[in-house]
């Protein structure tokens, strides 16, 4: 039984930037776990398994602990972060060589959150999530999309966030 509920995994070229404000604003609202992807050295995926020993298992483990993944990105060009596409191309890696890792998504619940400068949400962005939940046998929440005006979240990004967060229970 996973001991925490959620746990949020924010991949970004700037910890401290406007994804995080939507990560910090989440966790004000529910208690979970968090893990910034740039700080952590993780590679590409490799069809030979070279980087084997960089911080993606220990990420792996981190959300074998809890029920829910949150996966936060800004969106860069349309789409999500290099870092968290490395990130979840990497989930590879527990389909071929740590298949009991990989088993162990089964299961679990996951959700998505994009950042970007302005209300404009591309759904194009969350088919990957939306995909690999449903290949991975996970269950997808949903998704919400949020933006910075004059350094806050607005109210309409502030209410579709509170939606998702209420699936957290």
């Amino acid at each position: 039984m996973p001991s925490e509920k959620f746990i949020i995994i924010q991949g970004s070229s700037k910890s401290n930037g406007n994804t995080r404000k939507v990560v910090d604003y989440i966790l004000s609202k529910k208690d979970g776990r968090f893990v910034d992807l740039k700080t952590k050295e993780i590679g590409y995926f490799d069809y030979e398994h070279k980087n084997i020993d960089d911080d993606f298992l220990s990420v792996v483990d981190s959300i074998l602990e809890c029920e829910i993944i949150i996966f936060a990105t800004p969106v860069y060009w349309y789409s999500m972060s290099a870092q968290m596409k490395t990130f979840l191309d990497r989930i590879s890696d527990l389909l071929k060589i740590r298949k009991e890792l990989g088993r162990q998504l089964r299961g679990k619940k996951m959700m998505a959150v994009s950042c970007s400068s302005d209300s404009t949400e591309y759904l194009s962005l969350w088919e990957p999530f939306k995909l690999s939940a449903e290949y991975l046998g996970m269950e997808y929440l949903g998704n919400a999309h949020a933006w910075i005006e004059s350094e806050i979240i607005p109210t309409e990004a502030r209410q579709s966030l509170d939606s998702l967060i209420s699936k957290l229970k």
